[in-house]
């Protein structure tokens, strides 16, 4: 294995660890880590489930304790480029994270998040723990926020009767479905003139061809359903739906649970948004899937699901249900995200490696 960098001097506890590349790491000292992290489960599962082992070696990084050669932490940088005040800039979103109990104190976790910071590059994690944000708060992350969790418990074939009914009358669509592996094809133009249509406000993950033709060589076995709009002829906005994946999502497999990965228009189109919700229930329905499940920051989306029937933290009585449910994320104020606010970035489960492990 080899080795990514020393420790810094001043870590002294975390002079007898090693920083590898994950995927270097052989499979008993893999299943050893994760049946002492997560006892409950089943190792050989946990590490199928792993996205960075379908990953180049720069996308997760592990501590190896250096005498005895044991995986003592893991840390998963999912790589992207990020749209800030109209320049792109690289970034990673801070994934696995996690220490063996047997190597706690080591101040490891500190050491593999540094591994991913640098100057130039958005450092960013969606849905952590209280844990993970208590611990990133020391390291001088900002605070965390909350997005909005959002479920259709509603059967998606009934939502899309309705949803169909309010498609513009100036919008037309076309229809894809790529799984892991096969190429985009004339979709991934329409991405990239999406993409490009795009404002440059709030911050976001670039969406085009170039992203997605990265996620479908990592997804595994994935299937996405794409609905792209178009306007006179040109892109205009997408949405992707697909079912979670089986024995992820507890009572949620039960209900056949499909998910928006991913929703874009050009401008944040309000009449572009709603046709897409519209057009995502559709796509969940022709999946047999009995309710819907996304995450997002942005408000055009949340009010454009709202719309469709969504319920959301906002949404009396019920609402209250979700709100502390929903993915909570934070930043490293420094470099691309210095002078950045909660409300400056649209975030979803897209953006991170929800969309991979969900």
């Amino acid at each position: 294995m080899s080795e990514l960098g020393a420790a810094p001097r001043s870590d002294a506890a975390t002079n007898g660890y090693a920083l590898v590349p994950a995927t270097s790491v052989d499979s008993p000292a893999l299943l050893a880590f994760a049946a002492a992290t997560w006892p409950e489960l089943d190792p050989q599962a946990r590490i199928r489930a792993f996205w960075w082992r379908r990953a180049g070696p720069e996308y997760a990084v592990a501590a190896v304790h250096r005498p005895s050669g044991t995986m003592a932490g893991l840390c998963g940088g999912r790589h992207c480029v990020f749209r800030i005040d109209g320049r792109d800039v690289p970034a990673v979103a801070i994934s696995d994270w996690y220490v063996a109990p047997a190597h706690e104190g080591k101040m490891l976790g500190r050491r593999m998040v540094r591994h991913f910071q640098k100057p130039e590059r958005f450092l960013y994690a969606f849905s952590i723990s209280k844990a993970a944000i208590a611990y990133l708060g020391r390291l001088g992350w900002s605070e965390a926020y909350r997005s909005s969790l959002l479920l259709l418990p509603v059967p998606p074939r009934l939502a899309s009767h309705f949803a169909r009914l309010r498609r513009d009358a100036g919008l037309s669509f076309e229809w894809y479905e790529r799984a892991g592996g096969e190429p985009l094809g004339g979709l991934g133009d329409a991405l990239d003139r999406i993409e490009a249509g795009r404002s440059a406000a709030p911050a976001h993950m670039r969406r085009d061809a170039a992203e997605w033709s990265w996620r479908l060589s990592v997804c595994g076995g994935r299937r996405y359903r794409f609905a792209v709009a178009f306007r006179d002829g040109e892109p205009v906005g997408y949405v992707v739906v697909r079912r979670m994946m089986p024995g992820r999502g507890g009572a949620l497999d039960w209900l056949r649970t499909a998910i928006i990965t991913d929703i874009a228009a050009a401008r944040d189109d309000a009449v572009v948004l709603d046709a897409l919700a519209g057009e995502a229930t559709a796509l969940a329905a022709e999946l047999g899937a009995r309710a819907m499940l996304t995450a997002t920051t942005a408000a055009a989306h949340r009010a454009a699901l709202a719309r469709i029937g969504f319920i959301s933290p906002e949404t009396p009585l019920v609402g209250r249900l979700l709100a502390p449910r929903a993915p909570q994320f934070m930043w490293l104020p420094r470099g691309a995200g210095q002078g950045l606010s909660a409300g400056d970035l649209s975030l979803s489960f897209a953006d991170v490696a929800i969309d991979l492990d969900l």
